[in-house]
């Protein structure tokens, strides 16, 4: 309290009684309901109200960091934006070469049957070691066959993004094939049902450095060459172009580089990293967790 009402205070109090009644009950009943309605004002205050009030600021705190992560993600905030799908993996239409391998297949097993038959025929007065080898043959090649038959199985059509029905979250729609030549399967799943074996961006790069090598000319910066060492250039580079695509033609039909396998709902699906790849494969990347 400061001075000056201090003093008048103490003078009112004393001289009361010279005052008129109105004055008295103004003076002396000010501060008292004031402080009543300050009071009430708090007590006012339902803690129903409160409650929700600190539920409700939970709750944003705890999905501010999707909020976030939807925000700062180009492909989800472009889903959200447009609610339009954002295609993040396609196939290569290969019907022809399909076509090749199973044809490839297809000779192989009727190579290792033919085999397996001639072997059954042999005279009784060859070699022992003869029949044996024609068997082990014949089944080298109905296994490679085998091997060939299963490479377009289970191959995975396109992946997209798309909107979540009612207001709810976006998703994964992915388009898969069991066989060639069957009808799409449509699997929706959410983020957190999908994995990958490994990422895809390590996998489109490699693949692209090697089809630039096969394409890149030979006779790239030999312009003031001499004539001489400027053959025995383009020779060299000649043999290792061709010695390079043999062995990357090798890896990628052998041992079936270029190939992710993502999983959904306890299924396994081939991506075929030569296909088209949003951000080189660095989308598909950043949303789908490697396992």
């Amino acid at each position: 309290m400061s001075a000056l009402p201090r003093g008048f205070a103490c003078f009112a109090g004393k001289h009361a009684f010279r005052l008129p009644c109105s004055i008295r009950i103004a003076i002396f009943s000010v501060r008292p309901q004031f402080a009543q309605a300050r009071a009430g004002a708090r007590l006012f205050t339902p803690p129903t109200i409160r409650q929700y009030v600190k539920a409700t600021g939970r709750f944003q705190a705890r999905a501010s960091p999707t909020n976030r992560f939807v925000i700062s993600d180009p492909v989800l905030r472009a889903v959200q934006q447009t609610r339009q799908p954002v295609l993040l993996y396609r196939a290569e239409n290969r019907t022809l070469y399909t076509f090749g391998v199973y044809a490839f297949a297809c000779s192989l097993v009727g190579a290792g049957l033919f085999t397996l038959r001639w072997g059954n025929e042999l005279p009784r007065d060859l070699p022992f070691f003869v029949q044996p080898t024609y068997f082990v043959v014949s089944f080298i090649m109905l296994g490679i066959a085998a091997y060939i038959f299963s490479s377009p199985v289970s191959r995975c059509r396109s992946i997209e993004v798309i909107p979540g029905t009612l207001g709810g979250p976006v998703q994964l729609r992915i388009r898969a094939r069991i066989l060639p030549f069957f009808k799409d399967q449509v699997i929706v799943s959410p983020f957190g049902e999908v994995t990958l074996d490994q990422k895809t961006y390590p996998v489109s790069r490699e693949l692209q450095e090697a089809q630039r090598a096969r394409k890149q000319s030979i006779t790239d910066g030999l312009e003031g060459m001499f004539i001489i060492p400027r053959m025995w250039e383009i020779s060299a580079r000649f043999l290792e172009q061709k010695w390079t695509s043999f062995f990357l033609r090798f890896k990628f039909a052998v041992l079936r580089f270029g190939i992710v396998y993502i999983e959904a709902f306890d299924r396994k699906w081939k991506i075929d990293c030569t296909g088209y790849l949003l951000e080189d494969g660095k989308a598909l990347d950043r949303l789908v967790p490697e396992e």
